[in-house]
């Protein structure tokens, strides 16, 4: 059955290389008599005969020798443009009525069917138009007739994913060749392609967080557990005698059966610190603080500027030189956690108590007294 078939489409978007890619593999059009248009095709066809145009192919495709032939024009809009009126129809656009009397089959290229006469249109038996579509590829649309709006239209077509066939453009001439690869890609290929490399990513990330989380929860509980465990194995008396609860620690971590740690091993022995040899893990079970660094004394000049000390006359670093020489200057705050005077009075006595045998010289004036360490018949005085 003879028919008309309308190719449409953008620019460069393939149009002719699917026509040309239809007349070397179609059935329907092997081994036809070829007139065609088409740049630099270089398959077997015609050209109209001599002294005649495609203007007039309503009569040289009546003779004999053409019956039966394939017509391929491409920018059809210049055979057939678009007529505004309701004049006369020209012959060659009358003939496309009765095309199918002489078995001519007919393929149309334009760019859009808003462009080409609107009786061209009413014969058309099939419409193929090729867009691009939003994954950076394209769409092969095909209706039984021809759609004015292709966009419109597209919901009730034959939907299928188009290829070019790059074998074509070896046997015509058109810069398809050189362009249609160049297609910008939509945002969702770029999704889908690589939208699961990231998911994956991101789970990874979740899951070794997760297990990051686990494991500081688990050597923390760890850690609590050995805790405990030293607290128990070490003796209240031990605090006041650090030699015999490092002792009791060690005859408990060495004695089998006792506790989870059974044999001292490498690490008990390797400080946390590297400087502070109290920090080894065999210390944990007696090691406990006892006072803490207060400033006792600030002191404004001499080499140093001005420094703040401890109970322990150790210097304090912390303490900045502009507070340091407040306090220098208007004394210490209130310290809440110095005893009260009761405590120290009691104190005071528990020292005299416990030094009682030992003899003291008291003196308020200014002359020089015997050394009473070289005074042998001399006797002994407090003043």
């Amino acid at each position: 059955m003879a028919q008309i078939v309308l190719v449409t489409g953008k620019p460069r978007i393939g149009k002719t290389a699917f026509v040309v890619d239809m007349i070397m593999h179609d059935e329907a059009y092997k081994d036809r008599k070829l007139f065609s248009n088409i740049n630099g095709l270089k398959l077997p066809h015609h050209q109209p005969p001599e002294g005649h145009s495609w203007e007039d192919m309503y009569e040289w495709l009546k003779w004999e020798e053409n019956i039966g032939s394939l017509v391929v024009f491409d920018e059809v809009q210049d055979l057939y443009p678009k007529r505004y009126g309701n004049g006369k129809m020209p012959p060659n656009v009358s003939f496309l009525n009765v095309h199918g009397h002489y078995g001519i089959d007919m393929i149309f290229i334009t760019q859009s069917p808003k462009i080409i006469d609107l009786n061209l249109k009413e014969v058309v038996n099939k419409h193929i138009h090729i867009t691009a579509n939003q994954m950076g590829g394209l769409t092969r649309l095909e209706w039984n007739e021809a759609v004015t709006n292709t966009t419109s239209e597209a919901k009730r077509a034959v939907s299928s994913v188009h290829k070019i066939n790059e074998e074509v453009f070896d046997y015509y001439k058109s810069a398809e060749v050189h362009s249609h690869n160049k297609k910008v890609r939509s945002r969702w290929w770029y999704i889908l392609v690589f939208g699961p490399f990231v998911v994956l990513f991101m789970l990874s990330i979740v899951g070794y967080m997760g297990w990051k989380t686990y494991q500081g929860f688990k050597s923390k509980g760890d850690d609590q557990a050995s805790q405990q465990q030293a607290q128990t194995v070490s003796e209240p008396a031990n605090l006041t005698n650090p030699v015999a609860g490092i002792t009791q620690a060690t005859q408990a971590a060495t004695s089998p059966g006792q506790g989870e740690n059974a044999n001292l091993t490498p690490e008990m022995f390797v400080p946390t610190l590297a400087e502070r040899p109290e920090s080894k893990p065999l210390y944990n079970g007696v090691r406990q603080v006892r006072q803490f660094e207060r400033v006792a004394a600030c002191i404004d000049g001499g080499k140093s500027g001005c420094a703040c000390y401890t109970d322990q006359a150790t210097k304090v670093r912390e303490v900045p030189e502009a507070l340091c020489r407040q306090y220098a200057l208007e004394g210490l705050p209130f310290n809440p956690y110095k005893e009260t005077s009761q405590n120290s009075a009691g104190q005071q006595q528990k020292t005299v108590a416990e030094g009682g045998s030992r003899a003291s010289v008291w003196t308020l004036d200014s002359d020089a007294k015997q050394n009473l360490a070289y005074a042998h018949d001399a006797p002994v005085s407090a003043q």
